[in-house]
Parts: structure tokens; sequence; C-alpha cells
């Protein structure tokens, strides 16, 4: 089976993300994907329970047959690093071929990461392209072979930020209700999330 892994906070999960990996599934004829939230042992700002984040992609995947949720990062209690993911997904699913889906702005860090040449080297991506980032130029930079990346045109990148809706959130903006479902919304207010 094809499957691309989507990691990331997902604090909450936007309309975006759920786009992003349906638009994934067909223009890389994935067989499913599997979103990966981060577990809580992480350091970032506003990072809400792996449970609740856990519960709203649940949510905000319903009725999407090849998408997943996994809890691998739930019961993690020390830092770990992309590699060490990498290595336990790659051990768990050692038939598949296995595509890592990060957004561009994510990707152009990555040699700042541990063990950065056995990740661009060994690991295949599809990456969510920006329009304010020449990816094409930080692959051929870091000299990478074409044929392990694919690129998706990311049109929603401004819709896709959880950081958005925490800040239209925040100020009582309205418009946050358009980037996230009604159903991860409803979820949000009743379990009193960032308030």
């Amino acid at each position: 089976m094809n499957i691309g892994f989507f990691g990331g906070s997902f604090s909450p999960p936007t309309i975006a993300h759920i786009n992003l990996a349906k638009k994934a599934l067909k223009e890389c004829k994935l067989d499913k994907v599997i979103f990966v939230p981060i577990g809580d042992f992480y350091e970032k700002k506003d990072l809400l329970p792996f449970k609740d984040r856990f519960n709203m992609l649940k949510i905000a995947s319903t009725g999407e047959e090849r998408i997943e949720i996994s809890d691998l990062e739930k019961n993690i209690k020390e830092k770990v690093y992309a590699i060490d993911i990498f290595r336990i997904i790659e051990k768990k699913y050692p038939n598949d071929n296995i595509y890592f889906i990060m957004g561009a702005d994510n990707f152009v860090k990555i040699t700042s990461w541990k063990e950065y040449k056995t990740l661009t080297k060994k690991y295949k991506y599809i990456i969510l392209d920006r329009e304010n980032i020449n990816i094409n130029k930080y692959i051929k930079e870091m000299d990478l072979d074409c044929n392990n990346i694919a690129i998706i045109k990311n049109k929603e990148h401004n819709t896709s930020s959880s950081s958005k809706f925490r800040k239209n959130l925040k100020e009582k903006n309205t418009d946050f209700k358009n980037l996230v479902l009604e159903e991860v919304y409803e979820y949000i207010m009743e379990n009193k999330l960032f308030s």
C-alpha cells in the first residue's frame, strides 16, 4: 500500500488539513493518509492535550474512509525527533510505500534536524507548497532525489493555519468559524478549549 503520514500539532485541525490530505490521496495515488498528532511532550505554545487533538481529528475525518488517525505519539513521554518517529513508522509498516507529508515551511528547515542526511536521502516526501517558498530551489540546493519528492500546490495555506484559528478566536473575529468544521468548533466550545 501507498501510505502518507501527515504529522503536526493540529491544535486544532482545520478544514484545510483534511482537504490537503484528500488532495494527497488523489494526486499522489495514496491508499490512505494517516494523521500523526504530536505528543504532549512538545513544548509548544497553545498545544492542547493529545486527547483533545486526537478527538478533533477523529471528528474532522468522519466519513473519510481512507483517512486514519494515529495515537503513535500518545504515550511518548520524552523528546523525540522526526527521525525517531520515521523509524517507528517504518518498523510498523515494513511492507508499505511510506511518504511523509509536510508543509514547505517545515521541509526547508530539515537540514537543522537530527540526522537530516538520513532524513533527506532515505525517505519519500509529499510537500505542501507555499507561494512564498521556492521549494524547488531548496530541493536542488540539498541535492535531493526528485523521484522521492512530490509537490502539491497548496492554495489553502492561509486557511490551513491552526494559529490563524486561535488568533481569530481570541480576537472574537468570526472568520475562525470558517476554518474548522462546525462539529470541531462545537467540541472546542463544549470542552472550553483555548479559553
